[in-house]
């Protein structure tokens, strides 16, 4: 038993939030397990080297065996899927082995603003006590951690070069759904009753769609900051305890009172829309339209 369908990215897009709510789906099923990374895992340098990149790395599955593993219980599902935002970054071989591997399978990806999407990974970071270092600067050290084997939620910038990326599976699989993030936040029941009609499932079941997911920011106090943290192994222990005994929706809303909003300088704002101009032109050039969310 193997996935049938995938949400193959990208991160810091809402791939966490759209795993949990078409998981509600009585025709859906997924493994617990939300990002098992075996199509990207099974080529990478473990471990990664940035801070707390270990804390991460523990999750992947590389190993065909253990991933077929994680289906195993599912059979009953219609479709069966799998959520690894890594997959449309490491795209270079990523497509090629699923589509040998799964076949021509229906394929979701999720794109949002690179801008705001390079923000957004950097506030996770900050979040878990594993970015040390302001905005700009991280922008600028980023070519030198990954080629430092640095994970790839460092690549602030190139995770939100799409056009190569989105290129491979658009030209690998014939069914490819493509989400704007920024009309997934607006319309979150019409995208998910649209994906279920992509899907071929029935696109009246209701869903809780209320719960923010992976919410980011800079932790409001010292016992926030300990908890949430990546980079200190009794405070990754705990979470790991807390995640096994308390309800996720529960998890999510505490998480969402710790952080507090971070804002994005002007400068930095403006370096990524030029550094972004040309490189969105490209995409929308190859998909014949332009996202205009992203203005």
């Amino acid at each position: 038993m193997l996935p049938n369908f995938l949400i193959a990215g990208a991160s810091k897009c809402g791939t966490t939030a759209l795993y949990y709510y078409l998981k509600q789906h009585p025709g859906i099923g997924f493994p617990d397990l939300k990002e098992p990374k075996y199509f990207s895992s099974k080529h990478l340098n473990f471990p990664h080297q940035g801070p707390g990149d270990k804390t991460v790395d523990k999750y992947a599955v590389r190993n065909f065996d253990k991933y077929k593993l994680l289906f195993e219980e599912l059979e009953s599902y219609k479709l069966i899927g799998e959520a690894s935002p890594d997959y449309i970054y490491y795209h270079q071989f990523t497509a090629d082995e699923i589509k040998e591997t799964l076949g021509d399978i229906p394929i979701i990806l999720i794109l949002r603003n690179p801008v705001e999407r390079a923000f957004s990974a950097y506030k996770y970071l900050v979040r878990d006590s594993r970015e040390k270092l302001s905005f700009r600067e991280g922008l600028d050290a980023e070519e030198e951690r990954l080629q430092n084997n640095w994970d790839f939620i460092w690549a602030y910038k190139g995770g939100g070069e799409y056009y190569q990326q989105v290129k491979s599976f658009l030209e690998g699989f014939s069914n490819v759904k493509i989400v704007i993030q920024e009309r997934f936040r607006k319309e979150t029941d019409a995208t998910v009753s649209d994906i279920f009609e992509f899907l071929e499932v029935d696109p009246n079941v209701e869903i809780d769609t209320d719960i923010q997911h992976n919410k980011s920011g800079k932790p409001t106090n010292p016992i926030a900051k300990f908890l949430l943290s990546r980079d200190n192994k009794v405070s990754a222990g705990i979470r790991e305890i807390m995640k096994k005994t308390i309800p996720r929706p529960i998890l999510e809303k505490v998480a969402s009172r710790s952080v507090k909003k971070m804002e994005m300088k002007d400068n930095d704002r403006q370096y990524l829309r030029d550094y972004f101009s040309d490189r969105n032109k490209k995409l929308f050039d190859y998909l014949g339209y332009k996202i205009e969310e992203w203005n």
